[in-house]
């Protein structure tokens, strides 16, 4: 069908993991290259679940993001041979897809190590996406507890309210994504996705100053750049009031869904398209669907406990 959406499944390797979960050791957790993992009945993670997102016939065939020589004789579809630190990776990603797609039409990211069913994923979409399909970045928070993620359970999560008046709820990140990159301040984007993703496992008490720290260099060089480019502007200021504003208001318990979306969608999004959806422009589902949050890190899954 030609109104499903184009899908990219990250296969690289984390060269920087995480720490280690209480109770396990450095060896029981999942390094390299984890798409390219067996799974117990055959097929390697990354192969897994691109075969669960043809079955859900929402997406275009998925276009595989790794080294070939990793993932050639493993999976069956394109392989988009990027490969590199995150830095690298996020690089060439923003190439491809201007290269491939149009610049407002959406395109799917989804990391390769989580496995959700075919129905799950038709779920979220009809559920989550479908309605606020016009926006220009959607994606998913996961509500549920610790308990419900196994093995990933030691992972931060965050309390928020779906909505004004709403009680808070506990929730995870997703890890599929869905983004029309026209609209994106794409190397802005893709920077601040690597500061995410460097301190990705810290509580957030102790990440947002040496986030905020290492970002502002960034966002002033995007300043100069505008405005010898005749654009001016305040990135170096608005984006971190944004972001202060937030986290002022999360710590208060006061933040809410529809709060979060605005103020990424100052961080992210160019001017031209902040007013320019019918909707706000950045979406977040509430979803209880777990396995969108749970992904595969630990050697004990991929060996023993894992079925399909």
């Amino acid at each position: 069908m030609s109104n499903r959406i184009p899908i990219l499944i990250l296969g690289g390797s984390d060269r920087r993991p995480g720490p280690v979960p209480f109770g396990l050791t450095r060896e029981q957790m999942l390094a390299g290259f984890k798409g390219a993992r067996r799974l117990p009945w055959g097929p390697c993670l990354a192969g897994e679940l691109i075969e669960r997102v043809r079955e859900s016939g929402r997406f275009a065939d998925p276009i595989l993001i790794g080294p070939r020589q990793v993932y050639e004789s493993l999976v069956d579809c394109e392989i988009a041979p990027i490969e590199g630190d995150i830095a690298a990776t996020l690089a060439g990603l923003r190439d491809l897809v201007r290269q491939r797609f149009e610049p407002l039409a959406p395109v799917a990211f989804c990391a390769c190590d989580v496995l959700p069913t075919a129905d799950e994923i038709r779920r979220l979409m009809e559920t989550g996406y479908d309605p606020v399909a016009e926006c220009f970045f959607w994606g998913q928070l996961v509500a549920t507890g610790p308990e419900a993620m196994g093995a990933s359970g030691w992972k931060p999560s965050y309390a928020v309210r779906p909505a004004p008046g709403e009680a808070p709820v506990n929730v995870y990140p997703g890890h599929l994504v869905i983004a029309r990159c026209g609209a994106l301040r794409m190397r802005l984007t893709n920077h601040l996705l690597q500061l995410a993703y460097r301190h990705r496992n810290l509580d957030l008490r102790k990440r947002w100053l040496p986030m905020l720290a290492r970002g502002l260099g960034r966002l002033m060089f995007e300043d100069v750049r505008n405005l010898f480019r005749l654009r001016p502007s305040a990135l170096s200021i608005t984006i971190p009031r944004q972001c202060l504003r937030a986290y002022r208001r999360y710590s208060r318990g006061e933040l809410t869904v529809p709060d979060f979306g605005d103020a990424a969608a100052q961080v992210l999004l160019h001017r031209d398209y902040r007013g320019a959806a019918k909707i706000s422009p950045v979406q977040l589902a509430v979803t209880p669907l777990v396995s969108f949050a749970k992904d595969v890190d630990r050697e004990l899954i991929v060996s023993k406990t894992l079925t399909r």
